[in-house]
């Protein structure tokens, strides 16, 4: 299964609102070239931004270190040292004392100082023809309802083996700091939008964030297609079946529907 093909499961199967999207960490200047960009930001925008044009229109961005306007970015990506009088002021309206301020910023995952030279982001599509060794996005974004999460999650779950999922959850940085915490730990992650997030990155209330690791994604998709074949169907309520699925508590006896036979069903046209 090649990228172009999983975004196709995910998309019919899950009904998907916006298009996965591929982001890759540039560590070696030397990668920029093989990289498929269509579109360049006329000036500096966010990291929320930029993601927010591949998900919706479908640009492939590549975001250089000059480009990053978002300070919470400039420091999770490593274009910035922390600067624990500024970062104490940027953090104090989540927090009830300086202290605790300077503490969220600190605790932010973050990459080493300078070693990003830039931020891919393309269509999942675009890295089936990228000359990458490995042509792997480090991390996919999926922006989605929690119906879709939860199916999305529990794909993941199967797919690696884990009986559980721990996510990281900030009082800001949700799309920055979700993307690179889920790279260095290797392991899917969840959280709601952040103010920023929701302002420069569109994020309607209703939805929330799910990054999963580029090295587990297409396992993960392989077990959705699976279930596809076995059980008509994506859905995981019951025993199964076309999206989004019968709401039937088990073992109901009042909420049963018999099917027809087709000379019956005449009589009802």
């Amino acid at each position: 299964m090649d990228y172009s093909d999983a975004v196709k499961q995910l998309i019919w199967n899950y009904r998907l609102d916006f298009d996965p999207v591929g982001i890759r960490f540039v560590f070696d200047d030397s990668e920029k070239d093989n990289l498929l960009t269509t579109h360049k930001a006329r000036s500096r925008l966010t990291l929320c931004q930029h993601v927010a044009a591949v998900r919706q229109a479908g640009y492939s961005l590549l975001m250089e270190p000059g480009a990053c306007l978002c300070k919470n970015a400039q420091l999770i990506l490593g274009w910035r040292q922390l600067d624990r009088e500024a970062d104490t002021r940027y953090h104090l309206k989540y927090a009830c004392n300086p202290e605790h301020a300077l503490e969220i910023a600190q605790n932010k995952p973050g990459l080493e100082y300078e070693t990003c030279k830039g931020v891919y982001m393309a269509p999942l599509d675009v890295f089936d023809n990228i000359e990458l060794e490995p042509p792997v996005p480090h991390v996919i974004y999926i922006m989605c309802v929690p119906f879709q999460a939860l199916h999305i999650l529990n794909d993941y779950m199967a797919a690696t083996g884990r009986p559980s999922l721990s996510f990281f959850q900030t009082p800001n940085s949700a799309m920055c700091g979700g993307s690179v915490w889920c790279f260095q730990q290797n392991s899917a992650n969840m959280n709601t939008m952040c103010p920023g997030s929701k302002a420069s990155g569109k994020t309607e209330m209703n939805y929330v964030n799910v990054f999963i690791p580029g090295t587990h994604f297409i396992d993960m998709v392989n077990v959705l297609k699976k279930r596809c074949e076995k059980s008509g169907g994506p859905s995981l309520l019951g025993k199964g079946g076309t999206w989004p699925g019968l709401e039937r508590c088990a073992g109901c006896s009042t909420l049963v529907f018999k099917q027809l036979s087709l000379a019956t069903r005449n009589l009802h046209l």
